[in-house]
């Protein structure tokens, strides 16, 4: 198979697409996966930038570098095959025997996880102030010893569990809900590698950092505003990280690609 024909199986118009599919996978299957197959799948994604879709890794290749078996690496592949995300394509020798199999990431019509977009300095603004208009006029005025009364069942179930055990103690549940809104908000501005509860221990972090700044009177706006300023730098912090250890990016021939 030549150059001309490999192409031909690039599944994706860019690396971009690329991730956002792996993501939304990621998204809806990666409770039901194991850790090796979480590996191979990583492996694989960060070998499918050349031509967005395609890796050539050999299972040998694979098996070298994740020090996994050769069987658990058949076997994650033949999961990821089963769940509709890759596909084999078999090549021939020039002898006319069969050669390798060259792995194709898969698009889906389907899309759970949505795209992100970098937003203009402009519509930041915007929504910042329009994240201001719906906050209380007293924004966490329930820092103190005392515990506010709050109702974690009234919040909806796709806010992290650690989170509200968290905010609770500082927040009322409006203010709460408002907090993790900042944080999808900061969330869809990066491009990160996985869905935003991987990232629970950054988040949580950075709500402590925010509570502290607070107490000690270094808020000049509202705690919102401060805890979404703080998120967002946290995420692309953490952004800058993932591309640096991603070893697609440090070893990709971009001058002659």
């Amino acid at each position: 198979m030549n150059i001309h024909d490999i192409s031909k199986l690039q599944s994706f118009p860019s690396k971009k697409e690329l991730d956002v599919r792996v993501r939304s996978f990621l998204y809806q299957h990666k409770a039901s996966l194991s850790p090796a197959s979480l590996e191979i799948l990583t492996f694989i994604w960060r070998h499918s930038v050349k031509y967005p879709g395609v890796s050539f890794a050999k299972i040998e290749t694979i098996e070298k570098a994740t020090k996994r078996s050769r069987r658990t690496i058949v076997r994650a592949i033949n999961t990821l095959e089963q769940a509709g995300l890759l596909s084999r394509t078999p090549t021939i020798r020039p002898n006319g025997k069969r050669g390798v199999n060259i792995l194709v990431i898969n698009p889906s019509e389907e899309n759970p996880l949505p795209e992100k977009r970098v937003i203009a300095r402009e519509e930041k603004a915007e929504i910042v102030e329009k994240l201001e208009q719906t906050e209380s006029p007293q924004p966490l005025k329930h820092i103190s010893s005392a515990k506010p009364a709050v109702d974690s069942d009234y919040l909806p179930t796709y806010i992290p569990k650690a989170f509200i055990q968290l905010s609770q103690s500082f927040l009322n549940t409006k203010d709460i809900l408002g907090a993790w809104k900042r944080v999808h908000y900061a969330y869809q501005q990066t491009q990160l590698c996985y869905p935003v509860d991987h990232y629970i221990t950054t988040i949580t972090q950075t709500f402590k950092q925010a509570v502290f700044a607070k107490q000690n009177g270094s808020i000049k706006k509202t705690f919102l505003a401060y805890f979404y300023g703080g998120i967002l730098a946290a995420f692309q912090q953490t952004v800058r990280k993932e591309v640096m250890d991603d070893p697609a990016n440090l070893y990709y021939d971009w001058l002659n690609n």
